[in-house]
């Protein structure tokens, strides 16, 4: 993914021990290494290739994952704004990447304690719905995912630097209030938007039973 130039596959006897990227990473190339399972390579366990190819390795992001994070660090700018977490609960390529300002004085109640058994108002099982509901039909309705994906992703990016600059001349207790009501709008907006997902991913699910039936015409 960082230095597509090097020319190896994952089985060759003779790998280098570091690679040095091709260029400055971004946040975007963190969320997509987190969010990999091998896309574009006979090893994607939803991609075309053989059995024994897609079992192969072992990928990044896996149905059992919990979260991700990427902790991002702003050297230039106050404490409280520059450190940002960006948190995906549950499979990073099925979820969304929701930036958390380190200076907020609360969580979002969705966010807080979840467990191993479903719950549909906490964010784990949010996120983790829509990637189930996904999984048995990936050909069928993973654009509905990936367009959800891309609708939050511009949006967050937008946000924060709103956010960034609202708060720019605020500071103790107004800019705790201020990044804590940041942090439970794009909270929110998330939730909102993978419900929504949700609804539409119910409704087209409908038309995979296998009881269905479709009458032939010609009878």
């Amino acid at each position: 993914m960082f230095s597509p130039q090097l020319e190896f596959e994952p089985t060759s006897q003779n790998l280098p021990f570091l690679n040095h990227a091709n260029r400055k990473l971004s946040l975007f190339d963190v969320e997509a290494f987190l969010s990999s399972h091998y896309q574009g390579t006979p090893y994607d366990p939803i991609g075309d290739g053989s059995k024994q190819d897609k079992t192969h390795f072992r990928p990044i992001s896996l149905a059992k994952t919990q979260e991700a994070h990427i902790l991002q660090i702003r050297p230039n700018m106050p404490t409280a704004v520059g450190g940002i977490q960006w948190l995906s609960m549950g499979v990073a390529a099925q979820s969304s990447f929701v930036p958390f300002y380190a200076g907020a004085i609360k969580t979002p109640k969705e966010y807080q304690k979840a467990d191993g058994k479903y719950s549909p108002d906490k964010a784990y099982w949010v996120y983790k719905l829509a990637g189930v509901l996904v999984d048995p039909h990936y050909l069928q309705l993973g654009s509905k995912l990936s367009a959800t994906q891309s609708t939050l992703r511009t949006w967050f990016q937008q946000h924060f630097k709103q956010t960034d600059k609202e708060t720019k001349n605020l500071s103790g207790s107004e800019l705790e209030v201020a990044l804590t009501d940041a942090n439970f709008a794009a909270a929110k907006k998330g939730l909102k938007e993978y419900r929504s997902l949700i609804s539409d991913l119910v409704t087209s699910s409908t038309d995979f039973s296998p009881l269905n039936f479709k009458q032939d015409i010609n009878l």
